[in-house]
């Protein structure tokens, strides 16, 4: 969802909107606190820590300038906070599909071609957080990683039986360039071809990650994965370390907010990526 939701709003800025994004903060400290508001970006500085504000607000605030990031479990709270403090007018949900008590303009629906809909039930006994016939309450889809889908006619073919008549767009996330999180150095894809690297990750989809890596040819002798969202400590980084060894570590953009802080003479590579949409870009800009 983040690279989507920063799509979103550097849109919406170039068409001189005033934007902040409300989110849940989901393992953030105030996660859980309906009447907490903590802002994480007044939208000229990140005002907390990733363990604070959460990582993917955290991500957001390092990679949008001038859009304000609240993170908190009442929105229409957060909400009202930006009317008073930012002046916004244009308020981007993130996560926000199942937020009823907040009335919307637009439901944008993401979905992952890498695993549209798992088993088919609800959790806990699948993935669904709502029944299929939930997608007709949606008002455009983009479908994610389209590069790596399976079946695209037929995932297309299955939205349009429930909902004939929301646009579907599709995208993928394109790599954009590296960054070692110590120096805060960027450097070109082109850097890890050929080179031998530990993939480390933290998310959903891992495999996902590491494909995107071969693809940049560069050659994978180990992978480490840890539970999505996870929260490493230095112990962590120290075992990391001692596997790599010699190797490049390459991880995500989101692991990337996690583990800077933990860095003292580590050199780890993050992987930075957008969302590219590549069929629709039109569509999504006049609904914007």
């Amino acid at each position: 969802k983040t690279p989507a939701t920063e799509k979103i709003a550097r849109i919406l800025q170039e068409k001189g909107r005033k934007v902040a994004i409300l989110s849940r903060g989901y393992k953030s400290q105030v996660a859980g606190c309906r009447s907490q508001v903590a802002v994480v970006s007044d939208g000229q500085k990140i005002l907390l820590s990733v363990g604070e504000g959460g990582d993917e607000p955290y991500l957001l605030a390092q990679n949008l300038s001038g859009v304000p990031i609240v993170v908190g479990k009442d929105r229409i709270r957060s909400g009202n906070y930006c009317l008073a403090n930012f002046n916004t007018e244009t308020f981007i949900l993130d996560d926000g599909f199942q937020y009823w008590r907040l009335k919307r303009d637009l439901d944008i629906l993401l979905i992952d071609c890498l695993n549209p809909f798992g088993n088919g039930h609800l959790l806990p006994r699948g993935i669904l957080r709502e029944p299929l016939g939930s997608l007709k309450r949606a008002d455009l889809f983009i479908l994610t990683r389209t590069d790596q889908a399976g079946n695209l006619a037929g995932l297309k073919d299955r939205i349009r039986r429930i909902n004939p008549f929301a646009p579907i767009l599709e995208s993928i996330h394109a790599p954009c360039y590296l960054e070692d999180l110590k120096s805060r150095r960027r450097l070109d894809l082109e850097f890890i071809e050929k080179k031998e690297v530990l993939a480390l990750s933290s998310i959903a989809h891992p495999e996902s990650f590491e494909k995107t890596l071969k693809n940049l040819k560069a050659i994978i002798m180990k992978r480490l994965r840890y539970p999505d969202h996870y929260l490493y400590t230095k112990e962590d980084l120290e075992e990391i370390t001692s596997k790599a060894r010699g190797c490049l570590i390459v991880t995500t953009q989101k692991d990337g907010v996690r583990l800077e802080p933990l860095l003292e003479n580590e050199s780890v590579l993050a992987l930075r990526i957008k969302l590219k949409i590549t069929k629709g870009q039109e569509i999504l800009e006049r609904m914007l």
